[in-house]
Formats: structure tokens, C-alpha cells, sequence
């Protein structure tokens, strides 16, 4: 049987936080089923009417829809919260913005396609990435002609999406930029979605190309094949440079050349995104110390972690009005190379802006019928509560026990503090739970 501490490392890294109905539904099967149970996802999510060409498809209106509908299936509607840690990780690999794209709906449809692909064949989803048309308008490809090739496609597919920096030639990109001439978009508003992909065989360069050593007349998706399927070198840097991004996104950075070594090979032989998942779960290095170790919560994850802590959803605590602040907004990643992770976020730009999303949090959490059942019984001017059991409250509110010696002291010195004669009862309640929100506990997982 797996242990519970085991269960909860695995969901605080897989499903944003550890549920307590997920613990338990989990803590006494193998290690092996539980893992099956986490990566058990087979309900397709459908986009939501709202999201439509009806309702003025690049306004602000709909973009904070989107953000919202997404937040909430992250926190509270998704049966299963892997995929949406894997849509978003997906969305910061295969990364479009909408900074440029300027469509809520085609950037719903490409959220879509990386939820639907989250768990499937990496194969398959970088050929259907490619041709995506938030992709294919965010990269310029939509504009790369036989008369004016335009690398950025070609050049990102190669150092972002599936070798890494090192492994290609420049000639490699000038290839693969005219394999991928004539694959564009029509822009005709009479279409469902404005705009639709299409391959136009008279801006396509039908000559001979040279990519990766081999000479012939490379379209579009060949280089894919060629870099996937058909070239066994290739293939296996392709499957070590994936390994090593989901390594790191769901474990810690620097992957260990012993689990490269390992999972690679199998992950090349087939590209099954949820047995590479398994295999990686399973492995003792997710368990040990370097994996153990609190890694920092981007901005998503932390107010992803709050709205479920809080039970307060998206639409009541506008978390668009704070995640451009904290430096990362959903649908619109800073560049091609998506965000960066845990000691990132360290820094007091951001994580004021935590602040002030946490007092406003607070702030609504106060307003609850009786809101210092948060931190003591009280009679009159009494306190029935000890302070001890008041941080025990709030740490369990917030999933964060237990508290390091540090935080938990500093909290009770508060509290001891504001109980003395003279203390400011009236915002007592909001800063604690505030000092609960930005506990260092909290900002980790």
C-alpha cells in the first residue's frame, strides 16, 4: 500500500492541492492503482456556449470568461484535475498568446485541443498543434510563403517544442520553414470560427530540402515525422528533451540522467503521454528528497489552491484583476517560451501583488455570518478559543499543516498581540486570515 504521505505529495503535484476526499479515496490502494486512479481521465470537456463569434469574440468580456471558466474547472469542476495541470502545461510548451492571436475563441479551441490531447499520443498532438490556427497566426506561419519564408514556426518547433537548443543546424530551420510554406489560415467571417486552416499548394515550396540529413521534398508535417518517427536519432533526443520539461514540471528542476536513461526509450517507442506519466509516478526519485522538497506555486497554482481552500470561485474573487501583477495570465504567456517555475516567482513584485489578492480574499472571508468562528469562539468581549487552536484552525482551512515553528510563532504573536487590551479586534480577522494566505506553507506544494 502506498502511505498517506506518499498520496499527498502526489496529489499536491498532480490535482493542485490534496483534497481530502481524494486522500481518502486513495490511501489504501497500491501505489500503482492510485496512480491509475489520478491519470484516470476520460470525460471530454466542452467549451462553454458563452464563447462564441455571437458575443463580440475579442473583447474584454470574453476573455475574462474564459479565464474564469478555466479557473474553476482547475479548482473545483474538472473530475479529474490532472487535466488541467496538463492542458496548462501543454498550453506553456505548444504556447500561443492572446496578446497576438486577438481571439478568445480561437484560444479556447487550442486550450481545447491540448485538454482533449493532454494524456494521448505526443505524436499526434504536435501534427495537430501544428496546424492549430491560434498557432498558426501566434508563430506567423500563416504568413510563410515559397516567395518570403518566415522561420518562427520552423525555428521554435525545433528549439521549444521538441529538440531543445543544440540539437538542429541553422540549415535545419531554413529547411523546415519551407516545408512549411502554403499551410495558412482563410480569414472569412462567414466561417464558424472566423478562422480556418488551409494548405494553399500554390505558396508551397515544392522543392528539395535538406533537414536533418535527409534530402527529398519535405511538406509540413514530414518534418514532424522526420523528428518523431523517422529519424531514430532525433526521436530519442526529442523523447529526453519532453521527459525532462515533465520532469520538471511535475517533480524538480534538473531531471536525473538515471530517469532520462529509463523513461526516454519507451516514451520514443510509442509517444503514450499517460504511460510516460505513470512510469515517471512510479519512480523512486519522485519520492525522494530533491522531490520532496516544497516547490514554489505559480500564480495560477496558488490562487487555484485558494479559490478551492476558500471555496470561492472565480466569478466572486476576479483573480484576472491579479494574475497580470503576479506575472502570469492564462491564455497569454509572456513569449513563445511560456513561463518559468519555482524560485521565479520569488520576488516582491509578484508576490505583492499575492498580497493584496490575499487581503481581498479575506476581506470576503470576513463577511461570512461569523467570521471569527476563523480564529475563537467568543462571548461578548470573551475568547473561549486558545490562539493554538485558532492557527490549527486556519492552517487546516488552508491545507498548509502543518506550520513550520517560524510561521506558527509569528501568527501567535499576532494573535497575542491584537488579544491584549487595546488591540484592533475589527481587523484582527482579516489579517490572520491574510497571514494564513501568505504563509510561506502556502505558497508551496
Amino acid at each position: 500500500m502506498a502511505d498517506q504521505a506518499q498520496i499527498e505529495h502526489l496529489l499536491r503535484r498532480t490535482e493542485y492541492v490534496a483534497r481530502p476526499q481524494r486522500v481518502l479515496a486513495l490511501k489504501d490502494l497500491t501505489l500503482d492503482k492510485a496512480i491509475d486512479d489520478i491519470l484516470d481521465v476520460t470525460t471530454p470537456v466542452a467549451l462553454p456556449a458563452y464563447i462564441d463569434h455571437s458575443i463580440d469574440g475579442e473583447g474584454w468580456d470574453q476573455y475574462v470568461f474564459a479565464t474564469q471558466w478555466w479557473m474553476d474547472l482547475m479548482a473545483f469542476d474538472s473530475p479529474k484535475p490532472i487535466q488541467e495541470k496538463m492542458t496548462w502545461f501543454w498550453h506553456g510548451h505548444f504556447t500561443s498568446a492572446w496578446s497576438k492571436v486577438n481571439d478568445t475563441w480561437q484560444m479556447t479551441k487550442q486550450n481545447k485541443l491540448y485538454r482533449d490531447n493532454a494524456l494521448g499520443d505526443f505524436y499526434v498532438l504536435t501534427k495537430k498543434m501544428a496546424v492549430e490556427e491560434a498557432m498558426l497566426v501566434y508563430l506567423d506561419n500563416a504568413d510563410n510563403t515559397k516567395a518570403s519564408p518566415n522561420e518562427n514556426f520552423a525555428r521554435e518547433l525545433l528549439e521549444l517544442f521538441t529538440l531543445g537548443i543544440g540539437n538542429y543546424l541553422e540549415s535545419d530551420v531554413e529547411a523546415a520553414a519551407r516545408a512549411w510554406t502554403g499551410h495558412t489560415i482563410e480569414w472569412d467571417e462567414t466561417l464558424p470560427n472566423y478562422l480556418q486552416y488551409t494548405f494553399k499548394l500554390s505558396r508551397h515550396d515544392t522543392k528539395l530540402k535538406t533537414f536533418c540529413g535527409k534530402t527529398q521534398n519535405f511538406d509540413g508535417p514530414d518534418i514532424i515525422d522526420e523528428l518523431l518517427q523517422n529519424n531514430a536519432s532525433k526521436k530519442q533526443i526529442a523523447a529526453r528533451f519532453i521527459v525532462g520539461k515533465l520532469w520538471e514540471f511535475f517533480a524538480h528542476p534538473g531531471p536525473p540522467t538515471a530517469v532520462l536513461d529509463a523513461l526516454a526509450p519507451a516514451f520514443a517507442a510509442d509517444w503514450n503521454i499517460k504511460s510516460l506519466l505513470k512510469s515517471m509516478f512510479l519512480r523512486p526519485e519522485f519520492f525522494a528528497p530533491a522531490a520532496l522538497e516544497p516547490q514554489v506555486r505559480s500564480p495560477v497554482e496558488w490562487i487555484v489552491a485558494v479559490m478551492y481552500c476558500t471555496n470561492r470561485r472565480a466569478a466572486e474573487l476576479h483573480p484576472e484583476w491579479y494574475l497580470e501583477g503576479m506575472g502570469q495570465v492564462p491564455f497569454n504567456p509572456p513569449n513563445v517560451a511560456g513561463w518559468k517555475a519555482n524560485g521565479y516567482w520569488v520576488n516582491t513584485s509578484t508576490i505583492g501583488e499575492r498580497g493584496d489578492f490575499a487581503k481581498d480574499v479575506a476581506n470576503r472571508l470576513r463577511a461570512a455570518p461569523d467570521p471569527y468562528a476563523y480564529i475563537a469562539a467568543k462571548s461578548g468581549k470573551v475568547y473561549t478559543t486558545t490562539v493554538d487552536v485558532a492557527v490549527d484552525t486556519i492552517a487546516n482551512l488552508f491545507a498548509i499543516a502543518p506550520l513550520t515553528a517560524q510561521t506558527r510563532n509569528a501568527i501567535i504573536g499576532y494573535l497575542n498581540a491584537e488579544r491584549a487590551p487595546g488591540g484592533n479586534n475589527w481587523w484582527q480577522v482579516t489579517n490572520f486570515l491574510t497571514m494564513g494566505l501568505l504563509a510561506p506553507e502556502m505558497h508551496v506544494a
